[in-house]
């Protein structure tokens, strides 16, 4: 009977290993599937935004141009003071639409990401964000920027740039601080505004993009902590291990 007891436990707990490993096999194939769907749903994000980054600045852009050269030869023939003072404006309304075209695209697709690398494509993001008057954006470097992988520079700079862009629509700050360090074989960005700050709980699942900033992080195998309290502002740091440097 003893024995027949201790064979039946051997095989109960040789059948839970069993089961165990079963389950823990298929949740590992559960989570890579997720990834690669993760994965292929933001390479699909960044192919459309290049496409409409590209037919902005290519065709609107040209387009928007040509119809301030045509409104500047009806200016210089019309003799009628109306109609010239009506073109002026015009060719003012089509220089901020140019403008906002020339912003986006750079928005979609930083051009000096891939000549320069991150720190001067976030520096060149701070800078159009500078000149709306309404917020101070600061950058600072920390050791010597080194490139790596273009994925991963695009992927960090989609992280800031929504970052930047929670603490425009809801944070109301007045200043934000974004400092990237360059270690070896290392990358940290530390990121704060002196917003309204929130509840993370509350927000988890709202519309500010929390998990949209997690999941990117995750594919980088990068690790991210974000803190905030109502009324004292935000912070988040992400760091990213283990960076092959490439040459420029």
């Amino acid at each position: 009977m003893v024995l027949l007891a201790a064979a039946i436990y051997f095989f109960f707990i040789t059948y839970q290993k069993r089961l165990l490993k079963k389950q823990i096999e298929l949740n590992d194939v559960k989570v890579a599937q997720q990834e690669r769907l993760l994965q292929n749903s933001i390479f699909a994000q960044e192919k459309e935004r290049s496409r409409v980054a590209r037919d902005l600045h290519d065709e609107v852009g040209a387009m928007l141009s040509v119809v301030k050269l045509n409104i500047g030869r009806l200016e210089k023939k019309t003799t009628e003071p109306e109609a010239k003072v009506l073109a002026v404006e015009t060719k003012t309304y089509l220089d901020n639409v140019i403008t906002q075209v020339r912003r986006i695209s750079r928005a979609l697709l930083p051009p000096s990401l891939k000549k320069l690398g991150l720190f001067s494509a976030v520096t060149e993001l701070g800078t159009w964000v500078n000149k709306s008057g309404v917020v101070v954006v600061s950058c600072f470097k920390i050791g010597n920027q080194f490139r790596f992988a273009a994925e991963k520079e695009l992927a960090l700079f989609r992280i800031i740039q929504e970052l930047l862009n929670n603490s425009l629509k809801y944070a109301e700050a007045g200043n934000i601080n974004i400092i990237i360090k360059f270690g070896k074989s290392k990358l940290a960005i530390a990121y704060n505004d002196n917003g309204k700050g929130f509840n993370l709980e509350e927000k988890a699942n709202s519309g500010l993009g929390l998990s949209n900033l997690e999941s990117r992080t995750q594919l980088l195998n990068a690790k991210f902590k974000m803190k905030s309290k109502a009324g004292k502002g935000m912070s988040a740091i992400i760091c990213l291990n283990a960076v092959t440097e490439i040459d420029n």
